[in-house]
């Protein structure tokens, strides 16, 4: 079981329709898709269900790509799956580069055998602290000892999540081709959709490009070698000091779904049998240790991985893939994932999806976002939500719609800033020399405007669409933005005031939010007429005489 082939043997977790859960091979993911179909990954951790996710993608992407030539419809596929057999025969060409151990070629892992001094399984996880913390006993949050040993899914799935996710871990400890905890976003079906029914497959095969994109994307696709997609099937690209980085022209386009920066080996031999500390299951061979080497695959220039959005660097004009950020995700971040422009790149599964397929506009599609917060070496959260993707033809209803939700997030990105300054101006008496973190602050402002706002953004959907009115739903907003920031702030505000000082302080930062919110930037960002200010009325004496 320790040297389970990852195409042949069964090791992915799911959860099918009726609730029942199995381990399966990558090929059933379409096993009774009519009758009783997968609908989930369930694996124990959040973070291994996105990686997961991303590997069968990456699977998806390497041996069965839309070809029509080649009989593979990606139209057809999506409302009629394959059999589990035709994915099994696109898959088994790979199957010897997928053997999770053995003498030869292991999936994602060093070429040879390394020779440092063995880690515990446990240090293979993002979140668990690192050496340093566990001499200098500083693993106060996260303690050490709870994870000593794991069955051979499980460890596959670490190994897939720290290949995938890799942070910056010390001196030569490469980070992912993506850099450390990269966002990912996918397109996914509604759950609650009535057109087609959300299963595994379908969430999997909306993230599929044809054969044609990937030949568009980041890499070099004259390099044939197995090797140049699948990097452990060759001596390792090492980066010492005088080491060499790997550039798009050094791997092929689909390397960036096989991207493998830190040199590890599992130890896999007479592993003696036990409950796995991940998924519980009884009675599997546990992995305990593992070996690692700094300088691995280098990754550097300009990458662009298909499943992560990106931004356009100001300095150098490179697009540099996201990251999730401290607070989490809000409606602010909805036009990074799925609408270019203003030095925005969606991620281009989501680009190429709104761009081309639009004949499944009328089906309820969400977008996926999920990603490590990382602070350097240290996991500060794990964030993950799914939010509403509206799909519109090219053409100036798109371009409508487009600016309609740059004002409607920038009013709201405004006036959070506005009500965060107010509450500091009212908590401090200098409140720029304030120390602490307040932004807190915005996020509850997001949180509590989120529900109006994808409201609206579904009103303003139908309105490019069906070329309706728009003012009305900004000045909607605008009234709701502002309702919302006088609550908060006279919630927050006034908490723990003592005093006839403190009172006059709030009285005066009240005052502030007030003429702002009813000032002309929110107007400007809202593209909204500017109201007419009311002449004050001379009232005429006569003179008397």
């Amino acid at each position: 079981m320790s040297y389970i082939n990852l195409i042949t043997d069964p090791w992915i977790p799911v959860r099918r329709k009726s609730g029942a859960r199995e381990l399966i091979a990558p090929w059933a993911i379409t096993d009774g898709h009519d009758s009783n179909p997968i609908i989930a990954l369930d694996a124990a951790r959040a973070d291994f269900k996105g990686a997961l996710a991303q590997f069968l993608i990456g699977l998806l992407q390497t041996a069965a790509a839309p070809e029509p030539d080649k009989g593979i419809d990606w139209n057809h596929w999506l409302e009629e799956p394959p059999a589990p057999e035709t994915l099994k025969t696109l898959f088994m060409p790979h199957a010897e580069s997928f053997e999770l151990g053995g003498e030869g070629p292991r999936f994602l892992q060093d070429y040879t055998p390394l020779s440092d001094e063995p880690k515990p399984i446990a240090a293979l996880f993002i979140e668990i602290p690192g050496a340093n913390a566990l001499r200098n006993n500083t693993d106060h949050f996260i303690k050490r000892g709870g994870i000593n040993g794991i069955c051979p899914a499980c460890a596959t799935a670490a190994l897939l999540t720290l290949q995938t996710n890799a942070p910056s871990g010390g001196v030569g400890h490469r980070t992912s081709l993506r850099g450390g905890g990269p966002l990912t976003t996918l397109v996914v079906l509604d759950p609650k959709g009535e057109q087609l029914e959300a299963t595994l497959w379908r969430d999997l095969w909306l993230n599929v490009l044809p054969q044609a994109q990937v030949e568009q994307l980041t890499g070099n696709r004259s390099l044939a070698r197995s090797a140049a997609i699948f990097p452990w099937l060759a001596p390792t690209r090492t980066s010492e000091k005088d080491g060499i980085e790997t550039l798009p022209d050094d791997a092929h386009p689909l390397q960036m779904y096989w991207g493998m920066p830190r040199r590890i080996r599992l130890e896999l031999d007479d592993l003696r049998k036990g409950v796995c500390d991940i998924c519980a299951t009884p009675d599997v061979p546990l992995v305990t240790r593992y070996v690692t080497k700094n300088y691995g695959v280098n990754y550097s220039s300009a990458w662009e991985h298909p499943l992560s959005p990106h931004y356009i660097d100001e300095k150098s004009g490179m697009p540099m893939p996201s990251h999730a950020q401290p607070g989490g995700f809000s409606y602010r971040q909805w036009s990074s994932w799925v609408v270019p422009g203003n030095g925005r790149k969606p991620a281009q599964v989501v680009a190429y999806f709104s761009r081309e397929r639009n004949a499944l506009k009328d089906v309820q599609l969400r977008t996926w976002a999920f990603g490590y917060d990382m602070d350097n070496m240290k996991a500060r959260a794990w964030y993950e939500t799914t939010v509403p993707l509206y799909l519109l033809p090219e053409g100036e209803g798109r371009e409508r719609f487009i600016r309609q939700v740059d004002n409607l997030i920038g009013a709201a990105t405004q006036t959070a800033y506005y009500v965060q300054g107010a509450v500091k101006e009212a908590w401090f008496k200098r409140p720029g020399d304030a120390r602490g973190d307040t932004t807190f602050l915005r996020q509850e402002f997001f949180d509590r405007t989120e529900a109006e706002f994808y409201s609206l953004l579904r009103d303003s959907h139908e309105a490019a669409l069906h070329g309706g009115e728009e003012v009305s739903l900004r000045e909607r907003w605008l009234q709701r933005l502002r309702r919302e920031a006088e609550r908060l702030f006279g919630e927050r505000a006034e908490s723990g005031a003592l005093d006839v000082g403190e009172l006059a302080r709030i009285a005066r930062a009240h005052t502030s939010l007030l003429k702002k919110l009813r000032g002309n930037k929110l107007y400007e960002i809202l593209d909204l007429p500017k109201p007419k200010k009311e002449k004050k009325k001379v009232k005429e004496t006569a003179d008397e005489t």
